[in-house]
């Protein structure tokens, strides 16, 4: 019944969502796929997935079906059977069945954005490793599993800049996760070569999209840090830094750029910059935007963090969170590349319906990052509590850090508040819920410790 719910939740999204809600990455991110032209501000393997797919059906209908299936299935893999269910099971499905139906997962899994592709991506490499621990006992089957969780966690690593820690994590469950009657040596010696394997995949999938461009694909990561960079240099000036090093702060031209970049910074995006007269000017004169970051930084660390701090408070407590675009509903895009692709803006009368019913949860937690991260840790509190341990727990908890990881790294390197950034949190809870909802059979109770023992645990 449960894995029926969610199949269902599943389809209604589809419904209401296909072929796909399209924001200005989304057009950007399709016509790169099916040109071949990577701009690199975007991961390219999002792209070339979204080029794949085009190629069989035009458009963006297929790639959302694979897309969501890599949230949807999973989790209905996780719940289980119906089969002896407790009645703390069932809460726990019905919670996960809420939560599907909410406006933030049930539009959110419709959207063709790289944060969603990354969290499902995520979830499916929790999810193998699970189903390979619950099916320890079928040795080549687990293995293949293992082998699966390897290519979603090298995967996921491709398409965000940090979702590193998603591996991170993934290995150091396995670690901990084999056997107890297996000692340390072996185990760390299995984690690392797995965590090699998601390496391979990530360079696999690195040099593959590289190789099928029809241009040299430009450095992701280095346009990221530029953009971050002058983003904290504006921040730490408005927080007193002086503008430059060797004119005094009580100069007329250092008072100007400081008057013209308080009146436009906002801490809760970096897109106000764009209309700033003064910035790209400031930048141009200022050399190496790195070099001029690091010195600011290590003379002016307090303002650095000020802003930081004002930045993270916007993406985990937005004062207003409707300025955090928490839903996406239509198709819209820079006009040139709606008509490459030969599509135009729309907003259909379900959209809208979706948008409606959106807001009736804008003055709830559920678009609060920081209420995520809450509920997160409760998740992982109720595992390490409960009576009846089973050997997937570590493999869960796992999961459940490394989405608190991954939101915790945005105090660096955030640079806007949309709420879709940390969608990991979300997806990471939903599969707590899914795995809180499988009815373990008794004997499992007891099969691990979170702190591996030095010898064997009595049955």
């Amino acid at each position: 019944m449960l894995r029926c719910l969610i199949l269902l939740t599943w389809l209604v999204s589809l419904a209401l969502n296909a072929p796909g809600q399209l924001s200005t990455d989304s057009v950007i991110q399709l016509l790169e796929g099916r040109s071949g032209i990577y701009a690199g501000a975007h991961p390219p393997l999002m792209s070339a997935l979204l080029g794949i797919f085009d190629h069989i059906v035009p458009g963006t209908a297929l790639y959302l079906v694979f897309a969501s299936a890599l949230f949807y299935l999973p989790l209905m893999a996780l719940a289980g059977r119906d089969n002896q269910r407790s009645w703390a099971n069932w809460l726990s499905g019905s919670l996960l069945l809420f939560l599907l139906a909410t406006p933030l997962v049930l539009i959110s899994q419709g959207v063709i954005w790289k944060d969603v592709l990354f969290a499902n991506l995520s979830l499916s490499a929790f999810a193998s490793l699970v189903l390979a621990r619950r099916n320890d006992d079928r040795r080549l089957f687990s293995l293949g599993l293992l082998a699966l969780a390897s290519i979603f966690a090298g995967l996921a690593a491709s398409t965000r800049q940090n979702g590193l820690f998603v591996g991170l994590f993934a290995a150091i469950s396995i670690a901990f996760a084999q056997s107890t009657n297996t000692s340390r040596g072996p185990r760390i010696a299995f984690a690392l070569a797995w965590a090699l394997l998601a390496s391979g995949i990530f360079v696999a999938a690195k040099v593959s999209v590289e190789a099928t461009a029809v241009r040299p694909i430009g450095s992701g990561i280095s346009w990221g840090l530029t953009v971050l960079h002058r983003f904290d240099i504006v921040g730490m000036i408005v927080r007193g830094a002086p503008p430059f090093e060797t004119t005094p702060s009580s100069s007329p031209e250092s008072e100007r750029i400081v008057a013209s970049f308080r009146h436009d910074y906002d801490p809760s995006r970096i897109d106000t910059m764009g209309k700033n007269a003064e910035f790209e000017g400031y930048f141009r004169d200022s050399g190496s935007v790195t070099q001029r970051w690091w010195q600011m930084v290590r003379k002016n660390p307090l303002a650095w963090l000020e802003h930081r701090a004002a930045v993270f408070r916007w993406m985990v407590a937005p004062p207003d969170v409707r300025l955090c675009l928490p839903v996406w509903v239509g198709v819209d895009g820079p006009d040139t590349t709606l008509a490459e692709l030969g599509i135009h803006r729309e907003l259909r009368p379900q959209d809208a319906a979706l948008y409606r019913y959106s807001t009736l949860w804008f003055d709830t937690p559920l678009f609060v990052n920081g209420a995520w991260a809450l509920a997160a840790l409760t998740l992982a509190g109720i595992i390490l509590i409960r009576k009846r341990r089973a050997k997937t727990d570590i493999v869960v908890l796992a999961m459940l850090a490394s989405g608190l990881t991954f939101a915790a790294s945005f105090a660096l390197i955030g640079i806007a508040c949309d709420v879709r950034y940390l969608f990991l949190l979300p997806v990471v809870c939903c599969g707590a819920l899914a795995d809180l909802a499988y009815a373990r059979p008794r004997h499992s109770s007891v099969e691990m410790s979170l702190s591996p023992p030095s010898a064997s645990v009595g049955q």
